[in-house]
């Protein structure tokens, strides 16, 4: 499962903030005989070494392909503005998006289809089926490509585990398993699990907890999606934390944290388990000095009729104002920048040894996007330059593969994932919450926005 992330900087981004404002790919696109495209996504000033890396990158894209121009924006994904850029002709000609926002832009003919386009690349016949998904329609058509997929899992402190008396090589398989090893973790004297609870985390990890509990978010009625937060696995993953919270004492005092506040105190030894991703091995080591030993991680764990996770990441569109040619132009760019170090082993381990030389991650496990007989050289090519504790990653990468891959929810998102933050602290901070009437609360919150977004 080892393929490498296209490129370090954007490697398990969860919610990107935003940048400057592209150039409208509403014209021409055409300038001095060449084909101008503009692309958002590059790296912020602030990011010195990756935004040379992007920019070196456009200059070899340009040198190789001399009647291609690329004007790149530091835009990054933005939900309070997207959609206005987007429809005021304002937004780049090759957009990078969360996987929750295909469904709409296709809905909406807002991204264009690119399924003529993706048969001339190489390795077009050998991607993996669930890589292309998340931008497949309901047509069969494919809007966009994948940039990042990450599958989330259960991140937890070896060390803590291995003080608590519980083997640190055999994680916990069931919500069960994750509140008994909570338990005793909590005795140590550090919180055994944590919660992410705001700015919409609280929803996106609920989210992926319903799953793996055996249900969804929404369902489709007719012709339209509706919330499912009461058709009871939502209701069961939310009793589940309560029981945690209030009934074990569990869970710490804290429990309105951030994703940065989640992971800076897990870093720092004081938590023992939390929902997160692969690349929080990047954050733990780079932003949190965590020690490298101690991070672990496994499948995401199931309960009942569970076998899924929640899949997230980013997918690389094509504005539907773009012609022709600019459209056979970003794809090229996308092929370039983003698939190549997943398909061709040279630039996979040419990116691994300029990562490993900046001192970031190399050969964390990712989602594939091409079958075995592709991937399989990459992950080789990689893994000589590999830097991290490979055995600590083992659980996830024996198990993830077992789970289905589930998008996260088609429609409106973010959304319902800000009217599910009130219900998770709720409950997590009020004894007397009950589960059930806070997701109906959430439900009737949520049920316009999704009526509003269709």
């Amino acid at each position: 499962m080892a393929v490498p992330a296209p490129r370090r900087w954007m490697a398990g981004a969860i919610v990107l903030a935003a940048a400057t404002a592209g150039c409208s790919s509403g014209s021409s696109g055409e300038e001095s005989g060449k084909t101008t495209i503009t692309v958002a996504g590059m790296p912020p000033t602030t990011a010195a070494k990756t935004r040379t890396q992007f920019l070196d990158a456009v200059a070899a894209f340009e040198k190789a392909n001399p009647t291609i121009k690329i004007k790149p924006t530091d835009t990054q994904w933005d939900a309070r503005t997207f959609a206005t850029r987007l429809a005021g002709g304002n937004a780049e000609t090759v957009l990078t998006v969360p996987l929750t926002e295909p469904p709409g832009l296709i809905a909406r003919r807002q991204v264009a289809d690119l399924s003529a386009e993706i048969k001339s690349l190489p390795h077009a016949g050998d991607f993996d089926p669930r890589a292309l998904a998340p931008a497949t329609g309901a047509d069969g058509k494919v809007y966009g490509l994948p940039v990042t997929e990450y599958a989330l899992g259960l991140v937890y402190n070896r060390a803590l585990f291995t003080k608590a008396g519980l083997d640190p090589d055999r994680p916990p398989a069931t919500w069960d398993e994750v509140r008994a090893a909570a338990k005793k973790i909590a005795g140590t004297g550090a919180a055994g699990y944590t919660q992410m609870t705001v700015k919409n985390t609280g929803g996106w990890i609920l989210t992926a907890m319903t799953y793996s509990f055996g249900g969804r978010m929404e369902k489709q009625e007719g012709d339209k999606y509706v919330s499912s937060l009461l058709d009871g696995p939502a209701e069961q993953a939310l009793r589940h934390l309560s029981a945690m919270r209030w009934q074990d004492d569990s869970m710490g005092a804290n429990q309105l944290r951030t994703q940065q506040d989640a992971e800076r105190d897990f870093a720092a030894g004081k938590i023992g388990m939390m929902i997160g991703t692969v690349n929080s091995y990047s954050r733990y080591t780079t932003l949190y000095s965590g020690k490298p030993d101690d991070f672990g991680i496994a499948a995401l764990p199931q309960q009942g009729g569970g076998k899924a996770t929640l899949l997230g990441g980013l997918v690389a569109a094509v504005n539907a104002k773009a012609t022709a040619a600019q459209r056979a132009a970003a794809v090229k760019w996308i092929d370039f920048y983003y698939l190549k170090p997943n398909y061709d082993p040279a630039a996979a381990e040419q990116l691994a040894v300029a990562n490993a030389a900046d001192k970031l991650a190399v050969g964390l496990p990712t989602l594939p996007f091409y079958g075995t007989s592709v991937s399989g050289p990459v992950n080789a090519a990689i893994a000589k330059h590999s830097n991290i504790p490979v055995s600590n990653f083992a659980p996830y990468v024996k198990d993830t593969d077992k789970l289905e891959y589930v998008v996260e929810p088609p429609v409106a998102a973010q959304d319902l994932y800000g009217a599910l933050d009130t219900a998770v602290q709720a409950v997590l901070t009020r004894k007397d919450a009950d589960p059930r009437a806070e997701l109906t609360k959430a439900a009737a919150r949520v049920a316009p926005l999704l009526e509003k977004a269709q």
